[in-house]
């Protein structure tokens, strides 16, 4: 009895150390998270085990939002994406303060890198990629051009970018509603079938002329002077005379002036493309003598000089450029009667005034301007003789 304990004890201790030992080589092998065996040295050579490896990567600057070409690049506009440091390209930019000012050479879609031959500090050096023009002008607005010269141009010492007022004059005159033609209108005279008449014309400087009018139709007789076609006004009994009246002179034009735009933009004064462009003068060197008999060589030709600018274009709203069309269109149809001037503003100044339209009335009213009385007495309006100058000799 003691003897069969003694062999189940053993047993079970024997039991114990057999787990013990395969939990042991479970844990040397890997299991529960345990450390990974080395590789078997008879495994397959071709078999590549994967190392990770570490990447170097920085930050650089891309667009955050779509940037239109020629737009100017702000803060705003930027961000920054990874970029391994072994692909990074020579022109790509680290830091976001160095692009912020300058203008997109291209349009930029956003997320896209920026480098620095897609950038450009000025308008000027943009490529011939489209109008560098239009892109200085703002959304809702266009450009138009007028006629600029001296006179009307602040002695042309407008340039680009400065700010100006556009005035027009108009010289008006009395028309006919329904002829459209400028009054007065020429008299006739119709006389009726088969009744002789004789009319001769005895204006100043016209020379005599006879109608007969005996036939079977209806005829229109027209005045031919002055005095005596256009169509004039009754005036009061002279010596018991009725006496008509018809002007000596053609109808003056009455004036009147008016600022029609204030604070446009000035684009470009002259043409985009200038025609005429200074040549270099060669320098002259020591003169060299032509052989006997032979054609001596012509000088250089000269040095073109720049016309000045005969024309300007602004920057205005689309509704002012019609305006500023049909100024221009008037003024090529009736070039007396109508007139451009442009005024410059001060540098900054964005305010706008209304203004008040000036006639001879808003003159003489504003200013104070008292009417001459008639008097007997006024000016000689005879030029004075002058004595020509004769250089004398000693």
């Amino acid at each position: 009895m003691q003897q069969r304990r003694l062999l189940m004890l053993l047993g079970l201790v024997l039991l114990i150390l057999t787990l013990l030992a395969v939990v042991a080589v479970w844990f040397l092998s890997g299991g529960l998270g345990g450390s990974t065996p080395p590789p078997d040295a008879t495994a397959d050579p071709n078999v590549v085990v994967a190392t990770p490896v570490q990447i170097d990567t920085e930050e650089i600057v891309a667009a955050a939002v779509n940037i239109e070409r020629g737009q100017e690049i702000t803060a705003e506009m930027l961000r920054t994406i990874t970029w391994p440091k072994a692909n990074r390209p020579e022109a790509a930019v680290n830091d976001i303060a160095r692009l912020v000012g300058q203008r997109a050479r291209y349009t930029i879609l956003s997320g896209q890198p920026i480098f620095t031959n897609m950038v450009v500090e000025s308008l000027d050096q943009l490529p011939p990629f489209g109008s560098d023009a239009a892109v200085r002008i703002n959304k809702g607005f266009v450009a138009i051009s007028l006629p600029y010269d001296m006179r009307n141009g602040v002695a042309q010492g407008i340039e680009d970018g400065d700010a100006v007022n556009v005035i027009v004059s108009w010289a008006l005159l009395d028309i006919d509603e329904d002829f459209q033609s400028v009054l007065p209108n020429l008299s006739a005279a119709v006389v009726p079938p088969n009744t002789p008449l004789t009319f001769q014309q005895t204006a100043d400087g016209q020379s005599g002329q006879s109608v007969n009018t005996t036939n079977s139709l209806s005829t229109v007789i027209l005045g031919t002077g002055p005095e005596t076609s256009a169509i004039g006004r009754e005036e009061a009994p002279v010596l018991n005379q009725p006496v008509y009246v018809v002007p000596q002179e053609p109808q003056r034009a009455r004036l009147v002036s008016q600022s029609i735009i204030q604070n446009a933009l000035v684009l470009r004064v002259g043409q985009f493309k200038e025609e005429i462009s200074a040549t270099p003068v060669p320098t002259a060197g020591a003169p060299v003598e032509a052989p006997p008999g032979s054609t001596p060589t012509p000088p250089p030709p000269p040095t073109p000089t720049p016309l000045p600018p005969d024309i300007i274009t602004i920057i205005v709203s689309p509704q002012e450029a019609l305006v500023i069309d049909w100024v221009n269109r008037m003024k090529q149809r009736y070039p007396d009667a109508v007139n451009i001037t442009l005024v410059l503003r001060a540098a900054g100044d964005t305010t706008t005034v209304e203004t008040q339209s000036v006639t001879l009335q808003y003159m003489f009213e504003q200013y104070n301007i008292s009417l001459p009385s008639k008097l007997t007495y006024g000016l000689d309006t005879k030029p004075l003789p002058t004595a020509t100058p004769r250089l004398v000799t000693p």
